[in-house]
């Protein structure tokens, strides 16, 4: 009895030293900011009119304020 339980301990703790180690491989990657989300480029023009990609930023309260175009 003393045997099995010894080996049943044995065999979850090499299982956990494994999971461990495996574990510590795995990275996380967290980007902070506003890629362009337009589909047209940075800029276009349109109906004789340039418009141009305005990229976000954070607005009045701190709330962020999404990227757009504008007309110049």
């Amino acid at each position: 009895m003393k045997l099995k339980l010894t080996l049943m301990l044995l065999a979850v703790a090499s299982l956990i030293g494994t999971f461990a180690s495996s574990a510590q491989a795995i990275g996380i990657s967290i980007n902070v900011g506003d890629r362009p989300y337009y589909n047209r480029g940075p800029f276009y023009w349109d109906g004789g009119h340039r418009w141009v990609w305005v990229q976000g930023h954070y607005g009045r309260h701190r709330h962020w304020m999404h990227g757009h175009y504008v007309r110049r």
